[in-house]
């Protein structure tokens, strides 16, 4: 039986032919799907560096300022300064400018900007600085000093906007090196109009203040810092008032509040205060917020944006509290017919009117105004 099922094999050349003819279909559909992904697969990457290069093109506008922690070497010696602001401005795709702030060493440092720094794009939108050599300028009481600087390294992760930079240079005839040291996060800028509440009962507003905001990873907890810029209320009960500049650190997110939230009361902070009325300063000085009230900022992001921060205080022996809120409109979508939910709670609600976390995408609603998150 096996030498006829041979014979038949040979004697039907036919079946043997649509054999062949099967297995050869198989590869070549099996090459073509192989070459189709490897197209889909270039297609991909090109469309990532293009993405990647828009990403950059978008940032080369002007400075990039980053705020963080940072520490300055010398020989045994380490200084420490928990706030400082490193500026990155990218001429274009391959080179840009890092000023570092003044430092104190063995003696104090003015601030100085490196240019022509090189860098490349890598994977996951990581801007790396390869280890690379320096010389730069800086003047200290009308002299020009000359840094030389013997290693600059570190990156700038697009992902999280942290930069880190590690510098090691001679300043001017200085015998030993300093190195110095950041892990920096970008400070966020956005500008607008605020409206405050004295006592819920007297209304007033600026319509040009700037907030400066960071938003960082401390551990694996997310956290953002609010510099509260100084500004002026015309015509008050008080006359012309001017409230001061203070950072509120450490805001973590809330499910509740649906934003990134802290209470301060309790962080010993204090601002100035001053008011003016008939051309005579009735109050002009120091004041604590009061640690017995409620002293609390709300910042809401819709995606990477800040769509509103709402700051209610009460300064010092003061009887009324004082509410200030920061609506961010650019970042409405206008024309989109929505839900019913109009609540004005800070929390962030889809159009069916369901709340949602932090990480929805889409059409989303807060405080009754409709944004768009990607």
């Amino acid at each position: 039986m096996l030498f006829g099922k041979q014979a038949n094999r040979v004697e039907n050349p036919g079946e043997i032919h649509n054999t062949e003819t099967v297995n050869v279909s198989i590869k070549h559909k099996t090459t073509i799907k192989q070459k189709n992904k490897n197209k889909m697969k270039r297609i991909f990457t090109l469309v990532f560096a293009v993405l990647a290069a828009i990403g950059m093109k978008a940032q080369m506008h002007g400075a990039l300022n980053f705020v963080g922690a940072s520490k300055v070497s010398v020989m045994t010696t380490v200084i420490d300064n928990p706030s400082d602001t490193v500026s990155f401005v990218m001429n274009d795709m391959t080179t840009g400018s890092i000023t570092l702030p003044a430092m104190k060493g063995m003696s104090t440092i003015p601030s100085f900007t490196i240019e022509n720094v090189k860098f490349s794009m890598g994977a996951n939108h990581v801007v790396s600085f390869s280890d690379q050599t320096f010389t730069a300028k800086a003047e200290a009481d009308g002299a020009e000093k000359q840094i030389t600087g013997s290693s600059l390294s570190g990156e700038y992760n697009m992902a999280d906007n942290s930069l880190t930079l590690k510098v090691v240079f001679k300043y001017g005839a200085m015998p030993m090196e300093m190195t110095y040291e950041i892990k920096s996060y970008y400070l966020k800028a956005i500008s607008g109009a605020i409206n405050v509440s004295v006592g819920g009962v007297y209304n007033y507003s600026n319509d040009n203040v700037t907030y400066k905001l960071r938003k960082y990873t401390d551990g694996s907890v997310e956290k953002v810092d609010v510099e509260v810029p100084t500004y002026t209320l015309d015509n008050t009960i008080m006359g012309n008032i001017t409230l001061g500049s203070y950072v509120i650190k450490g805001l973590t997110y809330s499910e509740e509040k649906g934003g990134f939230y802290h209470d301060y009361k309790g962080d010993g902070l204090s601002f100035h205060f001053m008011a003016e009325s008939g051309g005579t300063k009735t109050m002009d000085g120091i004041y604590q917020f009061n640690p017995e009230k409620e002293n609390n900022i709300l910042v809401v992001y819709c995606g990477s944006q800040i769509t509103s921060i709402e700051n209610a205080f009460q300064v010092g022996a003061m009887p009324f509290p004082i509410t200030s809120t920061f609506n961010n409109a650019t970042n409405a979508v206008d024309n989109i017919e929505a839900g019913k939910p109009t609540v004005k709670d800070g929390n962030m609600y889809d159009l069916n009117g369901q709340r949602v976390g932090s990480n929805a995408k889409g059409i989303v609603i807060v405080n009754g105004k409709k944004y768009l998150r990607r």
